[in-house]
């Protein structure tokens, strides 16, 4: 969806060295601890858990587990694409056009499962030794549990031993010749969701040989090892598979047909992503009523405008039953607005989908609606600073495709994506969270993805979030990012959990984020962002029934990842101070009466 070509670039580098010029280089900020009082969920502290195994800091090496627990996070989720398609039963995992369409042991490899053993049939792992691994973890870090279940429909028997083709060269993985679209059946089984009770009671070792893997035998198996998600070992919830609108859509000979177009030989539809998430959602309530489902899990922004309809209006390049949604009440709920949700009208007809089967089953199938963001303006550290505005700021208009008039999107209006997400849920199905499974504004090695990723996470209090999970090397500047949040003085101090209302005058410049803990309601922590390269003069005004005298200050700014102290406050008068935030910098005040 991006441009890349050398007049672009020119632009891009022109519109760099103007940015810090465009706005006044100052920014007010103000907070009043009594309005807009919120809680914070602490699971919008949240990771992936390296599923893909791409280089990233794992358990037992480069120092991983002392690592993340540096972090002092709250939620783990196990997903990906990988996770659509891994067998339970012994470790393998089909990487789908991420890797070859390979068979693989990826997943089981990166949760530190060890090696599979290669004398042993089909029996490479035993069974669940990859989901194993990563509850104990999140058991040991004190995190929650997100675990993504698969609903496509089929799911890899085996690996071998074969390199790669030239494409993918340079892994050994093993990996399977080709998928079900080219009659490789004997390599693939069968995804059903409950066990027929005239096949056999559900078993913790399942049988290899039968061609089929039962879910609600994967869900017994997790909840005879650690309880069900009452429990305060057991797994607190559960995702309906992943990113359902890339598994196999309509292309174009520029553009690839989706991320499993093996496994899931026909172009998708709308209708089949409801009915399995449904059943899916179903079957694990039935194991576990205490469980939280997740869903449905879209890629992105078109996932949740269409599932993968092309705007070009050709029939063909939309599922094939897109015209029974794309119809009121999902696109403006008979407002005629056609803005009320920026276009997103699949997350509506989802939801009502969701809440229609919740009442013939009498019971929620879904609690909480998950969507993952990769912004498309996050490519350059000028846009980066900003590209978190997208999630609710009106004022600000994102340079993308999905802003850009006469696209049929927002038309030139601020995506706003979180507030149109929640008015969704709230026309659609009510009292449903809502969760950014993954995202990744990038910048591990600059200053700008610190920023970034502290302005989403205040952004994800702020907003009332219920969970996130960052898709990523938590490293570096990230690591900063979270950890100004999260243990910002080194002790694993934290901001609390009580948001109050912050405003800051010049977004553009800079962001605020305000909190108490109602365990200490007389101390006030502010975050204060600087996105420009220059310094900024700050203003401070709070309104709090008691007045403040100093404050503490820690932060990050320049090549340094570190976050250090800072210069206090020992003037504030009035509850009023002014402060110079470093150029492109993130500071957390503390202040004390």
């Amino acid at each position: 969806m991006r441009l890349h070509n050398a007049i672009k670039a020119l632009i891009l580098i022109s519109v760099t060295l103007q940015m810090p010029l465009l706005y006044a280089q100052s920014a007010t900020f103000k907070i009043n601890t009594s309005l807009e009082k919120k809680s914070i969920s602490p699971l919008i502290y949240g990771y992936n858990a390296y599923a893909d195994g791409t280089n990233r800091t794992g358990w037992n090496n480069q120092g991983g587990q002392a690592a993340l627990q540096s972090l002092n996070l709250a939620s783990r989720r196990l997903g990906g694409n990988s996770m659509t398609s891994f067998n339970w039963e012994n470790g393998v995992t089909n990487s789908g056009d991420d890797w070859c369409n390979s068979s693989n042991a990826a997943v089981s490899a990166a949760t530190g499962a060890g090696d599979p053993s290669q004398t042993s049939g089909l029996a490479y792992y035993t069974p669940g030794a990859g989901l194993i691994n990563f509850h104990d973890q999140s058991l040991t870090l004190n995190t929650y549990s997100l675990l993504q279940l698969p609903a496509a429909g089929k799911l890899p028997k085996d690996i071998i031993n074969l390199y790669p083709p030239a494409t993918c060269k340079g892994s050994d993985l093993w990996q399977s010749a080709a998928g079900p679209s080219n009659i490789d059946t004997a390599r693939w089984l069968d995804i059903v969701n409950d066990k027929p009770t005239t096949v056999g009671a559900l078993s913790t070792s399942p049988s290899l040989a039968d061609n089929v893997v039962y879910i609600d035998e994967e869900l017994n198996f997790l909840i005879q090892q650690y309880g069900n998600a009452a429990n305060s070992r057991g797994i607190k919830g559960y995702e309906l598979d992943n990113e359902p609108d890339l598994w196999h859509h309509w292309a174009d000979v520029n553009n690839g047909s989706g991320t499993h177009y093996n496994l899931y030989p026909n172009l998708t539809t709308v209708g089949d992503v409801f009915q399995r998430n449904i059943a899916l959602a179903t079957t694990v309530k039935r194991m576990d009523a205490t469980a939280q489902t997740y869903g449905p899990a879209l890629s992105g922004y078109l996932g949740l405008f269409s599932l993968w309809a092309v705007w070009d209006g050709v029939q063909s390049h939309q599922p094939a039953d897109w015209a029974n949604y794309n119809v009121e009440p999902f696109a403006t709920n008979n407002t005629g607005d056609r803005y009320r949700y920026n276009g997103m009208t699949l997350a509506n007809a989802y939801l009502s989908s969701m809440k229609q089967a919740s009442q013939t089953a009498n019971q929620r199938l879904l609690d909480v609606f998950s969507f993952h963001y990769y912004p498309q303006a996050s490519y350059t550290p000028i846009d980066r600073v900003q590209a978190a505005r997208s999630l609710w700021d009106a004022n600000y208009v994102e340079p993308t495709w999905i802003t850009q008039t006469g696209n049929g999107f927002t038309d030139g209006r601020g995506l706003q994506i979180v507030p149109k997400l929640k008015q969704a849920i709230a026309d659609f199905y009510p009292d449903t969270k809502l969760a950014i499974t993954e995202y990744d504004f990038g910048g591990r090695d600059d200053i700008s993805g610190a920023i970034a990723q502290a302005d989403a996470l205040g952004i994800f209090g702020k907003q009332g979030l219920y969970l996130a999970t960052y898709f990523g090397d938590a490293e570096g500047f990230i690591a900063s990012g979270f950890k100004i949040f999260r243990n910002y003085d080194g002790n694993k101090s934290v901001f609390p959990e009580i948001s109050v209302q912050a405003i800051s005058s010049n977004n553009a410049n800079g962001a605020v984020y305000a909190a108490v803990s109602a365990a200490d309601p007389n101390t006030l922590h502010i975050i204060a962002i600087n996105r420009l390269v220059t310094s900024l003069s700050s203003s401070f005004q709070i309104t709090n029934p008691t007045s403040f005298k100093t404050a503490q200050v820690w932060g990050v700014s320049g090549t340094s990842t570190a976050i250090t102290a800072r210069t206090g406050v020992s003037n504030i008068a009035s509850n009023k101070f002014s402060y110079r935030l470093p150029a492109s910098s993130v500071m957390h005040f503390v202040l004390t009466p």
